[in-house]
């Protein structure tokens, strides 16, 4: 092609990029994430308003979260406990896990947030 030739017209031009928020009403927006936290899988979500799962993921994530289950939750008393035990006796951090039922790296957490 010659440099002073004119670009030739491409037949189809890329569309431009549609925001989510043009995509979706606030109304189904709201709808989605509600369906999200009841349990709805995001590829079934994905299918049903017409995005993509990471546009699902983005939604639910940036605007919700499921709710997390308080029965494993620790208690502030529980908090203190774990604590004071490992301050005081020579109980390990794997020990107060196994007993709490939790991660290690929840107690150390605990620990942690404890000494500030």
């Amino acid at each position: 092609m010659a440099p002073d030739s004119p670009e030739p017209s491409v037949a189809y031009p890329p569309a431009p990029p549609r925001a989510l928020g043009a995509r979706l009403s606030p109304t189904d927006r709201d709808e989605l994430i509600a369906a999200f936290n009841a349990g709805a899988s995001q590829q079934h979500l994905a299918t049903k308003y017409g995005i993509s799962i990471r546009s699902v993921k983005r939604l639910a994530h940036g605007n919700s979260n499921r709710p997390q289950a308080t029965a494993n939750r620790l208690t502030p008393d529980q908090r203190e406990t774990i604590v004071h035990t490992y301050a005081t006796t020579g109980t390990t951090q794997a020990e107060l896990a196994l007993s709490y039922n939790v991660d290690v790296s929840t107690i150390k957490r605990i620990l942690r947030e404890a000494r500030t």
